[in-house]
This record gives C-alpha cells, sequence and structure tokens, in this order.
C-alpha cells in the first residue's frame, strides 16, 4: 500500500493483513519513549508547562501538563515493545496487540474524564494499525471529550479533538 505524507513525499506501508507495521520508507516504528517524548516536544512548544511524565520503564500518568488553568493528563502507547527481556522486543505490536493497547490507553483516559481531574488524552503511533482502532470509537471519544495525540514517524503531532 502507498501513502503520501504530509510533505508529498511517497512512502509504502505493509498491509495491514500480514500482521506487521513496518514503515517501507526506512522509518522503524515507534516505541512508547518516542511517543511520549514527542508530544512532550510539542506541547511545550505550544505553551504547556509539564508537570510530571513518566517513561516505559517509570509507573505513573505518562504525560501530566498544565496551561494556565487547565490540565491535560495524557497516557501514551507505542507500536512495538522496548523491553529486552520480551519475545517481541524490536518487532512491531500485532493488529490485536495494537487493539489492546489502545482499549488500555482509553481505559486509562476514561478513568481521568471520570473523575473530573483534567482534560484526558491518548498518545499514538500514526500509524494504520492505530488509525483503525480509534477510527472505530473517535465518535465516542469525541462525545467524551478524549484527545487523540498522533505522532507520525518524522516525530512531529497532529491532535484530535
Amino acid at each position: 500500500m502507498r501513502r503520501q505524507t504530509r510533505d508529498g513525499r511517497e512512502t509504502r506501508v505493509s498491509s495491514p493483513k500480514d500482521g506487521k507495521l513496518m514503515h517501507g520508507d526506512g522509518n522503524r516504528f515507534l516505541y512508547e519513549d518516542d511517543v511520549v517524548r514527542a508530544v512532550i516536544d510539542y506541547l511545550t512548544s505550544d505553551g504547556w508547562t509539564i508537570e510530571s511524565f513518566a517513561l516505559s520503564h517509570q509507573h505513573g500518568d505518562d504525560i501530566v501538563a498544565s496551561h494556565g488553568p487547565d490540565r491535560l493528563v495524557i497516557e501514551a502507547k507505542g507500536d512495538g515493545s522496548s523491553k529486552t527481556t520480551t519475545a517481541r522486543f524490536g518487532k512491531p505490536f500485532t493488529r490485536n496487540q495494537v487493539k489492546t493497547h489502545v482499549s488500555v490507553a482509553v481505559v486509562r483516559a476514561m478513568q481521568v474524564a471520570s473523575i473530573g481531574s483534567g482534560f484526558a488524552a491518548v498518545a499514538l503511533p500514526s500509524s494504520e494499525f492505530h488509525r483503525v482502532e480509534v477510527g472505530r470509537i473517535a465518535p465516542a471519544l469525541q462525545a467524551i471529550g478524549i484527545w487523540v495525540f498522533w505522532v507520525l514517524p518524522d516525530r512531529s503531532v497532529e491532535v484530535q479533538r
């Protein structure tokens, strides 16, 4: 499958039918820490203050940011396992693993939205599997007020509110 990037280049992405998520233009998939760092960079450039963040080996909310009276809590997920002790280290997640990770991230965002401790969001790689899973529930996320931060292979960020 071919897709045109935002800067007009064409890239090849493997079909989701083969169970793999590899970018044909040489971009490796994004680990959770890559997603967290890209969103932190985006938020700070947009005037947000990062109150705290947790990388994949740490516990806690992945990103907590504030902008004036507004508070934002973000749960992030990546494209593959960064843990060297796992069987899938260095490999992209399968479609079913992506579905599970999106579900976990959305449940955490719903918990934040339910207790009213700030705006809730998920941050995900802008991969086909992630886009398909979020697309299936996008109207509900929008109705609840959950933001989605899409991190592209070049580490740029798009926000869906």
